[in-house]
């Protein structure tokens, strides 16, 4: 997991412990729901939490950098500086750049491509939660005594906003309160217009180190985004950045261009597949098998499945998370790359949206958790391949002075002190009517007859840095210019944290993209085919309403965030599989796993 790791990505300074004492990561004791930034934003029932929200986040930037507790502090955990948080140093395992980078073990603490991909980014959120709250708890207390009630009143029910770019509202863009340089709030000294923290965070010391020239923020205005087997680099005083240009400024246009087109092919599709799954050694990562069982999973003993085009060959959780990193930050952008994303603060409401999906989730399949497996790609305190399971520590957030969080500790958000609105609704009914709600509000495009999946396999590891392999119907010259917006785009499969050193002979990604809407719009018949009634019994040949050919009719494009196309074989793609499934009858929203089809496949 990660980028392709180098001893040039260790961070040139050293974290110690705070000096105000551990970091402990403590539940809330009063429970509130963290709420939809569609209706947290704008709305005259939140501008005081808003108006606080800001306020903290713009606190946390300005605390000293070495500060445990400081925004940069705790960005850093998930991936660079590659140091120890807090003290947090896993032993005899912790993490050293000048040996383990080789072996392509991950530096930062974050799981992914594992099954605690879901549960780690919950103490997390939780972490960067309370120190936002603290905060605003301080904050309300300089308001005037005409105003403090309301304040402090809204800082006891702040919980972290998400942004669920999903809906179907993020079609028209970002919203504004991550994109504005400035927004207006009322302070403790009244109404101001001030510099805006959720558009971006100003790094106070250098991110990874200087590239060559023309590939450095300082190269503006003739910067271009670096070669894509490094990190880019952001030096101290310089932002974090999305879909850069030239002068290092972002292309707000030209994320909320790409959102336009990957909300309808990709996200909504790929939130419709992943609560379809009811395992969650399926739905919560990407790490698996050519045999789909996890990724060097020894203890599970779980079987191959008996049906050829089961919903378990649906995107995965972590694979759609995927997806939007990538669209988020562009080439050159710090979204796109694992070490860098945390440090963009819409890392945070992504994640929160990410734990919301969970919880709607949990919902539904109330008895599915984490099962024992293994860790492939390691991390800051755990070694490559080590066994893990629901009691595994979830470092470096501790719960205690001397334990810390594990996952299960965290099955029941409101332990911790927060839910959400959509899981209040449904709390206590049937699951199936949280399954209903969760797909009528994902529900792609309107097609309620027969759908085709495309599933890729793709070997892990055979390029370095993010890429995304892209999916054309009916389109066989299709390449890397090709435009998404092309009626012949009909999705894709994002591989967000590549890196040719975790390169394993059983390793694989599997994605799954939904091409029903492409071949509507190319009038392509999206019935099942029947050989026995559309073979001509006098000539042996095929009639001519047969579907399109799997061979021919299928284009597969890699091409990596810096615009670098490479052939499916390079990307390691090896192999795609068309399956269908049937709407349900009753309820045209599920699909009917028992229609399942194979319908044929390509090797590359």
């Amino acid at each position: 997991m990660g980028l392709s790791h180098s001893s040039i990505y260790h961070s040139s300074h050293v974290r110690s412990v705070t000096t105000s004492g551990l970091v402990i990561v403590e539940p809330f004791s009063e429970i509130y729901p963290r709420l939809d930034i569609y209706d947290f934003y704008g709305n005259e029932k939140y501008e005081s939490q808003v108006d606080l929200l800001i306020q903290s986040y713009q606190a946390l930037y300005d605390r000293p950098y070495n500060d445990m507790r400081s925004f940069y502090q705790v960005a850093g955990i998930h991936g660079l500086p590659y140091t120890a948080y807090d003290g947090v140093t896993g032993g005899a395992e912790e993490y050293h750049n000048d040996t383990d980078w080789e072996t392509g073990r991950f530096g930062g603490y974050c799981h992914h491509g594992d099954v605690l991909f879901p549960p780690w980014h919950r103490p997390y959120m939780l972490l960067i939660e309370s120190l936002l709250v603290e905060e605003a708890k301080k904050i309300a207390l300089q308001y005037p005594d005409n105003e403090k009630e309301k304040y402090v009143e809204a800082a006891k029910q702040l919980r972290h906003p998400y942004w669920d770019w999903a809906d179907v509202k993020a079609i028209e863009g970002v919203p504004k309160i991550f994109t504005s340089p400035e927004i207006k709030i009322n302070t403790p000294n009244g109404k101001k217009n001030v510099k805006n923290p959720l558009k971006s965070f100003t790094l106070p010391v250098d991110l990874s180190y200087p590239l060559v020239k023309g590939q450095n923020p300082t190269d503006k205005p003739n910067y271009n985004v670096p070669n894509i087997s490094y990190n880019p680099y952001t030096p101290a005083g310089y932002p974090t950045v999305r879909h850069p240009n030239s002068n290092y400024e972002d292309q707000t246009d030209l994320l909320n261009s790409n959102m336009s087109v990957y909300v309808p092919t990709v996200f909504r599709p790929g939130m419709y597949q992943m609560f379809h799954i009811s395992d969650f050694l399926r739905f919560s990562s990407h790490g698996v098998n050519s045999d789909d069982s996890q990724s060097g999973n020894f203890f599970s003993g779980h079987p191959p499945p008996t049906n050829p085009a089961g919903m378990a060959h649906f995107a995965s959780m972590e694979t759609t998370h995927d997806d939007f990193h990538l669209v988020c930050g562009g080439p050159g952008g710090h979204m796109g790359y694992v070490d860098l994303a945390t440090f963009d603060p819409i890392f945070f409401f992504h994640h929160s949206n990410m734990d919301r999906l969970l919880a709607l989730w949990q919902g539904i399949y109330p008895n599915s958790w984490i099962p024992k497996t293994i860790e492939p790609n390691g991390s800051y305190t755990d070694v490559l391949n080590k066994a893990i399971d629901e009691y595994t520590d979830l470092t470096p957030f501790r719960k205690t002075k001397t334990e810390f969080w594990k996952s299960s500790d965290v099955p029941d958000i409101e332990k911790l002190g927060y839910t959400y609105l959509e899981v209040e609704k449904f709390k206590g009914q049937d699951p199936k009517k949280l399954k209903a709600y969760v797909l009528e509000l994902y529900k792609p495009d309107p097609h309620f007859g027969r759908r085709f999946f495309v599933k890729l396999t793709i070997k892990a590891g055979k390029l370095d840095g993010p890429c995304s392999i892209r999916v054309f119907i009916d389109l066989p010259d299709a390449n890397a210019q090709t435009l998404v917006t092309s009626p012949h785009f009909a999705g894709l499969v994002s591989m967000w944290s590549s890196n040719k050193k975790h390169a394993h002979d059983n390793s694989f990604v599997y994605g799954t993209v939904d091409i029903t809407a492409a071949m509507e719009r190319l009038n392509i018949r999206t019935q099942v085919h029947d050989p026995l009634q559309e073979v001509n019994t006098t000539t042996g040949l095929l009639g001519p309403l047969w579907l399109f050919n799997v061979e021919k009719d299928i284009t597969i494009v890699p091409v990596s965030l810096n615009g670098y196309e490479a052939s499916p074989k390079e990307a390691g793609v090896d192999k795609i599989e068309v399956f269908t499934f049937e709407h349900d009858k009753v309820d045209p929203n599920f699909l009917d796993e028992n229609s399942g089809k194979y319908y044929g496949s390509k090797k590359f």
